[in-house]
């Protein structure tokens, strides 16, 4: 990728604000450099996509707009439309199926980037002088972001493949949650580092435990991860992470789960099982699991697990459910 480094010396200190503004300006040229401009019509025409159509994409794709007539696109988004019309003739896709792929990919674009972004500056402002933003470390990304982008395609295709292959409404899948009992209050005790390392230890224990037992995560929102699996396999990944986060130097963590058809779509999972399981997690006790009746039904029979129904339970939303605790034999 073409642009100039960031080795040169700073006349301020990356500890400040100026210094560091001043990085990430360079960095912003690194990344795409913007030497040319166009406008909108511009655009539209040298990538041969409609006007209309291009000003929708770039807000699915949670790019601010463009004002009519400004000298706001560069050349990097007329390639990448000219992308988007070569996809839409292959494809045959419609501008809804179109705009809904750049909603997903937008989101999941968007969060990466603020993320790597976080990442780097924190520690230039704490290390003083790390050459992290540079064009060959945003090089070495771009093809890391890619290897994963197919491999992740590849795990989708196997679990889709799973699904054709088992009965008409697809193999059993069961959803769960798990959150920090008491993180509101807890974060309020503490600085804002000391939150956001509270945050990221529970995201990489919780996605280690989640993969590691054969389940998917399927986001992560603050205190609280969504995760899927084969029943069986919820059932231990769900336990494991309770067993866990029972340390006096880690909040507790409250487990929900249920089983049945999940719709998906946009790489999230949706419908009254998500709901439920959702709901069995805000009721249930710290370090404890719950499980609806139908995935208690299920491992009912499992030698590794003892299933206990306990009183009915007014779920929000929901009714009256009689959940069960989940609790190793």
């Amino acid at each position: 990728m073409a642009g100039p480094g960031l080795g040169a010396p700073d006349s301020s200190p990356q500890g400040e604000p100026g210094g560091l503004a001043t990085l990430l300006g360079d960095f912003a040229e690194t990344v795409l450099p913007r030497a040319r401009r166009y406008t909108d019509e511009e655009v539209a025409t040298e990538s041969g996509t409609d006007l209309e159509l291009t000003r929708r994409l770039r807000r699915a794709m949670g790019l601010p707009d463009v004002a009519a007539g400004e000298r706001g696109y560069l050349q990097a988004d007329v390639d990448a439309l000219r992308r988007v019309r070569r996809l839409v003739e292959m494809g045959d896709l419609a501008d809804e199926d179109l705009l809904h792929m750049a909603r997903t990919l937008g989101l999941a674009a968007a969060r990466m980037a603020d993320a790597v972004v976080g990442f780097w500056t924190d520690r230039i402002t704490a290390d003083a002088r790390l050459d992290l933003l540079e064009g060959e470390r945003v090089d070495e990304l771009e093809q890391l972001i890619g290897y994963l982008f197919r491999r992740h395609l590849l795990d989708a295709v196997s679990r889709f493949q799973a699904a054709l292959a088992g009965a008409s409404e697809g193999p059993p899948v069961a959803v769960a949650f798990a959150d920090l009992v008491g993180f509101t209050s807890l974060s309020e005790q503490l600085s804002d580092l000391q939150t956001a390392d509270l945050v990221e230890r529970f995201e990489v224990l919780a996605t280690d435990l989640v993969v590691g037992g054969g389940g998917r995560v399927v986001k992560m929102i603050g205190d609280e991860v969504m995760f899927s699996a084969a029943p069986d396999r919820i059932a231990d990944i769900a336990l494991a992470l309770a067993e866990t986060f029972a340390s006096p130097d880690l909040p507790s963590v409250r487990v929900g789960a249920a089983s049945g058809s999940v719709l998906s779509l946009g790489g999230d999972l949706f419908g009254p099982v998500v709901n439920l399981a959702q709901r069995a997690t805000v009721a249930a006790r710290p370090g404890t699991v719950l499980v609806s009746p139908a995935l208690a039904e299920m491992l009912a029979d499992d030698p590794r697990y003892r299933v206990a129904a306990i009183r009915p339970h007014r779920l929000k939303g929901i009714g009256v459910v009689r959940l069960a605790v989940l609790r190793r034999a």
